[in-house]
């Protein structure tokens, strides 16, 4: 990462000390004891220290995640997969067992990934975009369901449905942002991503051409490390951050070509699941 969030709080902390040192005492005391119980509150850094430019920077390193091709590559037709056999997607049924606010979240970012390859592949997509109502509802985050339906240009060049797919995801992320929802933002990626990986993995996707050669298994790859690095510096502010780091860096090592994806079909399907558990 080109920052540690930590230590980005430690330089705020060292120029607060020193911007006034014949200031109050007394008022320095009482926040730092502010600080101090909320940490302990939050069981690590508060989230109020999330300072805008932290999350300036949050923001920022997620709109640079690798983005997958994989929607893309569909589209265009360079690889195709057999949606009718969706063995790779998350049961739409898996959604009315989920009690926590971080498992709503990472089953709306597969289910997102889900929508997002039925659309493409002109396929029924009501039974989705019905379970994905509920979560984004029970999550407060309804509008990503306006982004959600945009779709791009007809008659558009490859060029451009490439620009489309990239910037798809930009919104999603600067949509929640903008609602302060950066937790929410981070399992709905951590669950989009693991869904791509299932759909890598399954036997049906069929790679045309050099499609290996644009960055496909290299994006991915890329995306978990980049996932990994920006939980471990948010896990001082949502602890619950953890978890998701800890669950999906074992793609990793799992995504270096279609084929080790294949190979490791039911270690990356069971990595999705425990997503939602």
């Amino acid at each position: 990462m080109k920052k540690s969030f930590v230590g980005l709080l430690t330089i705020t902390a060292v120029l607060f000390g020193t911007i006034s040192c014949n200031g109050d005492k007394k008022a320095k005391e009482d926040a730092a004891k502010e600080t101090e119980d909320a940490a302990v509150i939050a069981g690590s850094i508060s989230k109020s220290l999330l300072t805008e430019e932290l999350k300036t920077e949050t923001i920022q390193l997620l709109h640079d995640l690798p983005d997958s091709d994989i929607p893309y590559l569909i589209s265009t037709g360079e690889i195709t997969v057999n949606v009718g056999d969706a063995a790779y997607m998350l049961p739409v049924a898996k959604a009315a067992e989920l009690t926590s606010m971080s498992q709503k979240a990472r089953a709306c970012g597969i289910y997102l990934a889900d929508h997002k390859v039925l659309a493409i592949t002109q396929q029924p997509t009501a039974e989705i975009e019905g379970v994905l109502a509920k979560l984004t509802a029970d999550l407060n985050i309804s509008y990503l369901l306006d982004i959600l339906k945009e779709s791009a240009p007809k008659d558009a060049s490859k060029e451009q449905v490439q620009a489309f797919h990239k910037a798809h995801e930009d919104k999603i992320i600067k949509a929640l942002a903008d609602d302060d929802k950066i937790d929410i933002a981070m399992d709905i990626l951590g669950g989009l991503t693991a869904e791509y990986a299932c759909l890598m993995a399954n036997p049906s996707l069929v790679v045309k051409g050099d499609a290996p050669l644009t960055g496909l298994s290299d994006g991915m790859e890329k995306r978990i490390e980049m996932l990994g690095e920006i939980t471990t510096d948010l896990s001082e502010y949502y602890p619950e951050m953890k978890n998701l780091k800890e669950t999906i860096a074992p793609l990793k090592g799992k995504l270096t070509s279609i084929q080790t994806a294949r190979d490791a079909n039911a270690d990356i399907t069971g990595i999705r699941n425990s997503l939602v558990k």
